[in-house]
């Protein structure tokens, strides 16, 4: 799937109900996370960044599926590249260990690259 976006407006994606390991010690998994342009806006909770999105943001349920950084010692955090898989992976499952038919979503620098169920449309 094409990513579409205004020309010099950042597309806005919030990815809410999900599973996200952050890689962050004090906070592990937060359930949503905040994309704008190619950054990580924010993370938290699903109704905080709904908030926070906007109405013109394209709202992603993830349905619990888990959230992960794109990069085996990435972090999920407020200003770093908003490059994340969405995985069809048990909670109990360790977050670092995914095989590649379980990706559901995947943005490379707040570009959508995979959209099985076309989550983002």
């Amino acid at each position: 799937m094409a990513d579409t976006e205004e020309p010099g407006r950042e597309r806005t994606l919030a990815i809410v109900n999900a599973r996200v390991w952050t890689g962050d010690e004090q906070r592990p998994w937060v359930d949503a996370m905040l994309v704008r342009g190619s950054r990580i806006a924010g993370v938290g909770s699903s109704a905080e960044i709904r908030k926070r999105a906007g109405a013109d943001a394209t709202i992603i349920d993830a349905k619990a599926m888990m959230v992960l950084p794109n990069a085996p010692e990435g972090r999920i955090a407020t200003g770093f590249p908003a490059s994340v898989l969405v995985v069809e992976r048990a909670v109990e499952t360790s977050p670092l260990m995914r095989g590649t038919e379980e990706i559901v979503l995947a943005l490379e620098d707040g570009v959508v690259v995979v959209d099985r169920d076309t989550m983002a449309s």
